[in-house]
């Protein structure tokens, strides 16, 4: 199994570089065929900032969620990424980092998150700090 860092996600779904796109789509299929890729939380979260440049929202939550349910590939805690995609789509209050970040605290026993975020800071739970 391997682990890709977010650029290496990042070149694979943005085609913004041929040179390094290729080589990420290379190192990808070749992980998903020889034990799986890992995709650890953190790389989602960042993943979900990087796709926001240049993506609508529903295509980076499609992206995220395709990747719950590619063969080769194993998501860290694909409950916790299920849930703040779709808290994401649900609510529209935040991003998806910023759902993700809500879900582990919740399931790790936090009763709200407090943020500087306007938005974040209307859902549920969320306290916002003004």
């Amino acid at each position: 199994m391997i682990v890709a860092d977010t650029n290496v996600w990042a070149r694979a779904f943005l085609n913004d570089d041929a040179s390094q796109t290729s080589k990420a789509r290379k190192a990808l299929a070749d992980g998903q065929a020889r034990g799986g890729v890992f995709v650890p939380l953190i790389v989602l979260a960042e993943l979900s900032w990087v796709l926001r440049a240049r993506w609508e929202r529903e295509r980076i939550l499609d992206t995220l969620e395709g990747l719950l349910h590619t063969r080769g590939v194993l998501v860290e805690s694909p409950a916790f990424a299920q849930e703040a995609i779709e808290a994401t789509r649900q609510d529209g209050l935040g991003g998806f980092a910023d759902h993700l970040l809500a879900q582990v605290g919740f399931t790790n026993g936090a009763r709200e998150v407090v943020t500087f975020d306007k938005m974040f800071g209307k859902a549920s739970k969320v306290r916002h700090l003004t």
